[in-house]
């Protein structure tokens, strides 16, 4: 059995963009495809076979647009 990596339970766990914005940024240089797949996919995103690095770029510019234009309407 495969064990659970903490660092994507953290990420999917943060119930704030904010936060999985945090968590990404620490994470960054650590987590593997995998872990980066599943990230993407937890939002509803495609990375659409992007390297590593770019997909992780693409989940960062997801969270910030998303802070920036639905956060405030998440909270209420």
């Amino acid at each position: 059995m495969e064990e659970i990596n903490e660092d994507l339970m953290r990420f999917l766990d943060a119930d704030e963009y904010e936060d999985k914005l945090m968590i990404l940024r620490e994470i960054r240089e650590r987590v593997d495809d995998h872990v980066v797949n599943m990230m993407a996919a937890s939002l509803s995103l495609s990375t659409g076979g992007a390297s590593r690095e770019a997909s992780l770029d693409q989940i960062r510019d997801y969270l910030t647009l998303q802070i920036k234009y639905d956060g405030k309407r998440m909270r209420q």
